[in-house]
C-alpha cells in the first residue's frame, strides 16, 4: 500500500494486480489542484476572488479509483479522460447553483465526466464531489447484454444524469464510507478478498444508478418463471453463505437483466433484490461478528462500509447495535478497530 501523496496513476484506473493507494492532498494553488487528478487533462480557471484552497483525497484498489474532491472557490473547469474508462461524479456539497455541460444542477444529479469531448463544469465556491473511475469493461460485465446496449451509447458524451435519489445517494454513501473504512483501517486496502468484494459492490452500485434513467418498458416474463427465478437466486445466495453477493452477481449467475430482475422479486417477494440481499449480508455480518477481531472486521467482509448505516440497519434488523452483539460474545473487550 502507498500513502501520502497521489501515485502516478492516480486519477485513472491502475491494473487490478497494481499496488494499492491511499492518499489526501491540500492545496493553495489552482493549477496544482487541476493537476491532481492525473490523465484528466484538467484546466481549472479560478473565478472568485481570494486565496484558493482545495483538497483531494483518493484511492486505488483492484483496478478502481475513487476520489473527493473540496474546492471553496468558485471555478470553471474543463477535462478529458481516457476513451477506456467511465467516470462518474456525485455531489456530496454545493453551496449553489453549478452548471455541468450546459445544464444547470443543485448537485441532485450524477455528472458523467467521460466522453470523448471532454467536459465543462462551472462550480459554485464550497464545492464537495465525489466520484468513482471505473474501466469501462468492468462495468460492462455488471450489465446484460440488452442494458448494454441501451445504457452505454448514452455515456458517450459527458452530461449531467438524473437519476433515482435512492440511487444517487447509495452510490455518494458508498463512496464515502470506502474512505471512512481505509482511513480508520488502513490495513484493509492491502486484502484482496476486501478489496475485490467492495469494487464489485461500488461498481454493481454505480452500474444501479446509470441503468435507472432508462424507460421502463414493463417485465416481459411469466408470472410462474419470475417465482422460479427467485428461487434460482435465493438458491445462489443460501448456497454461498460466507460469500457476499451483489446484484450483478445474481444477474450474470442467472443471465437476466437487472430491471427483470427487479421486477421479479417485486413482484414475488415485495421487496427488491438489493433489499433481500442487505438482508442476508446483515444476517452474514451477525454470525461474523461472533468470532470476529471486530466489528469492523466483520462489517467489511460483509461490504457495509458506512458505518454509522450499518449500526442503524442493524439495530432496526436485530435491535441491539453491532457493538453490543460483539460485547455478549466476546466480553467487554474493543468492538470497533
Amino acid at each position: 500500500m502507498t500513502l501520502g501523496q497521489s501515485s502516478a496513476c492516480a486519477g485513472t484506473c491502475p491494473p487490478a494486480g497494481m499496488a494499492a493507494t491511499l492518499s489526501s492532498v491540500i492545496t493553495h494553488d489552482v493549477d496544482e489542484q487541476a493537476a491532481l487528478l492525473r490523465g484528466w487533462n484538467q484546466s481549472y480557471a479560478q473565478l472568485s476572488a481570494g486565496v484558493f484552497n482545495g483538497s483531494i483525497s483518493e484511492t486505488s484498489f483492484s483496478g478502481i479509483h475513487l476520489f473527493v474532491e473540496q474546492t471553496d472557490n468558485e471555478l470553471f473547469q474543463t477535462g478529458v479522460l481516457p476513451s477506456n474508462l467511465c467516470a462518474v461524479g456525485v455531489p456530496v456539497r454545493f453551496a449553489g447553483t453549478a452548471n455541468f455541460c450546459g445544464a444547470a444542477t443543485a448537485g441532485e444529479a450524477l455528472h458523467v465526466f467521460s466522453g470523448r469531448d471532454g467536459f465543462e463544469f462551472h462550480t459554485p465556491c464550497g464545492s464537495v464531489m465525489g466520484g468513482i473511475v471505473v474501466d469501462i469493461d468492468d462495468l460492462a460485465a455488471s450489465f446484460g447484454d440488452d442494458e448494454q446496449q441501451a445504457v452505454f451509447p448514452t455515456l458517450r458524451e459527458a452530461h449531467l444524469r438524473r437519476a433515482n435519489p435512492k440511487s444517487t445517494s447509495a452510490l455518494r454513501q458508498m463512496i464515502l464510507g470506502a474512505f471512512d473504512v481505509l482511513n480508520n483501517s488502513p490495513q484493509l486496502i492491502d486484502d484482496a478478498a476486501h478489496g475485490r468484494a467492495m469494487k464489485g459492490a461500488l461498481v454493481s452500485t454505480l452500474a444501479q444508478a446509470l441503468t435507472d434513467e432508462q424507460p421502463d418498458t414493463g417485465p416481459s416474463i411469466a408470472p410462474a418463471k419470475r417465482w422460479l427465478i427467485v428461487a434460482t437466486a435465493r438458491g445462489l445466495v443460501m448456497d454461498h453463505p460466507d460469500t457476499p453477493m451483489n446484484v450483478a452477481d445474481l444477474c450474470r449467475a442467472i443471465g437476466i437483466s437487472r430491471r427483470n430482475l427487479q421486477y421479479c422479486f417485486q413482484d414475488v417477494l415485495g421487496i427488491s433484490p438489493a433489499a433481500f440481499l442487505k438482508i442476508v449480508r446483515l444476517n452474514g455480518a451477525r454470525r461474523a461478528i461472533k468470532t470476529a477481531k471486530s466489528v469492523t472486521d466483520a462489517a467489511t467482509t460483509w461490504g457495509f462500509w458506512h458505518f454509522g448505516r450499518f449500526a442503524s440497519d442493524y439495530r432496526a434488523m436485530f435491535g441491539e447495535l453491532p457493538s453490543e452483539t460483539y460485547r455478549r460474545f466476546h466480553g467487554s473487550g474493543i468492538a470497533t478497530s
